[in-house]
């Protein structure tokens, strides 16, 4: 491999798959958010070849950054510093949203002198980013010292902003379960987090197997083999974002986005999308709509999910015997409500799991699933104030019932 940018690119694409694996431990913390601050920590050093590294939360009510870990001798001399949004390099950082570097801190007057007055270590360069959570700070992750006296480059920058953004998930999600680990859900998190095992062992090995072949790639300097191996490395990757992400879904609250829409075009919308999987799997995917149902105000894309959740399930569960999914609406003006049904004449579900299907983390896929799908949808619908319940009966079918409020629009 003698062209300089194809050497270029394999480095780029090694650095990338390093940070992806290292970003797979972090969701084995999620519980400790100690102990994942010093992972996130003593990784972002590896990532970009530093020599040190150091991280500060938000503090939203103070609107200042602080430690909430500092190793070393000097550490609790490091806990009571804290820096106000504009203060210092990781102050500028963290008001702008934006990552800086510098790469030679005596000639730059942001830098925050103090802290290395108290840690006795000295500062030459060093890439400071922030944390986010969509536009919410998380914090501002800062790496020091290039290692071989180098300069931070712009492989760094995009390697430790990728970096930065996996760990903000799993910090807040770590913060949400310390939070509120007395409550209720996250009571049953803690009691079920064993369950998830299979399922996280699963896409570990799909790194580890991965992390060989890149390996060998690597040894042969064989570009080919690595962009065969890439879509494996995506396709763990997303599976364990989709699961921090309902980890996080299910373990916070939230106020539905209420707008007007129609809850038949959302239907409409979910079987076009599916009507081809559902073929692909042997099974028929109808539709029939109640065509009386007026717009209605609620949360577009919950109820968008919950629905689909629900037809995806039923395609999957009867796609060996061919069987026919429905989605169906109706109104029931006298009741005010808007109901949704989602149907199949499939093997049906047996009654003892009948009783389990919205519990956290209970699945009947073994390690494919992380079951959380029901129990999320549950949470959704029930923020809107509706109910969903679920009648089955073995050998003759499912059906998933979810009645909404008839939220009318002031307008019509």
């Amino acid at each position: 491999m003698d062209n300089q940018e194809d050497r270029k690119r394999l480095e780029q694409s090694t650095r990338i798959v390093d940070a992806l694996y290292r970003v797979v431990n972090f969701i084995s913390y999620v519980g400790d958010l100690r102990r994942l601050l010093e992972l996130v920590m003593d990784e972002s050093k590896k990532v970009v070849n530093a020599e040190a590294s150091s991280l500060m939360l938000y503090d939203p009510e103070a609107e200042e950054l602080y430690f909430e870990v500092a190793l070393g001798e000097k550490g609790d001399a490091v806990k009571k510093i804290r820096l106000k949004l504009g203060e210092g390099i990781a102050g500028i950082s963290a008001k702008e949203r934006r990552t800086i570097v510098v790469n030679d801190v005596s000639k730059d007057p942001r830098h925050f002198k103090y802290a290395d007055e108290v840690t006795e270590y000295k500062t030459r360069n060093l890439i400071a980013t922030p944390m986010l959570r969509g536009e919410r700070l998380i914090g501002v992750l800062e790496v020091l010292n290039k290692s071989n006296d180098e300069p931070f480059n712009d492989d760094d920058i995009k390697v430790l902003e990728f970096f930065a953004q996996q760990a903000a998930i799993a910090i807040e999600n770590a913060r949400l379960i310390q939070e509120n680990l007395k409550s209720e859900r996250l009571a049953a998190i803690g009691q079920a987090i064993a369950s998830l095992s299979h399922y996280i062992k699963n896409v570990i090995s799909g790194f580890e197997g991965s992390v060989s072949l890149v390996d060998n790639a690597l040894a042969q300097k064989n570009m080919e083999i690595i962009d065969e191996i890439w879509p494996v490395f995506k396709r763990s990757f997303n599976r364990l974002s989709r699961l921090v992400r309902k980890m996080l879904t299910y373990s916070h609250t939230t106020t539905p986005q209420y707008s007007i829409a129609s809850v038949n075009q959302i239907c409409r919308d979910i079987y076009e999308a599916n009507k081809q999987t559902a073929e692909q799997a042997n099974v028929t995917l109808s539709l029939a709509l109640d065509e009386n149902i007026p717009l209605i105000l609620l949360d577009t894309d919950k109820i968008h999910d919950a629905i689909l959740n629900l037809v995806s399930n039923a395609i999957e569960a009867t796609s060996e015997v061919g069987s026919t999914v429905e989605i169906r609406t109706a109104l029931l003006p006298d009741e005010k409500i808007v109901e949704i049904n989602v149907s199949d004449d499939g093997p049906g579900i047996p009654a003892d799991v009948q009783r389990r299907v919205f519990e956290p983390f209970f699945s009947t896929k073994g390690s494919k699933g992380s079951g959380l799908g029901l129990a999320i949808v549950k949470k959704n619908i029930e923020e809107h104030n509706g109910t969903i319940r679920l009648q089955s009966e073995e050998g003759k079918g499912t059906t998933f019932i979810i009645r909404l409020p008839l939220r009318i629009p002031e307008s019509q």
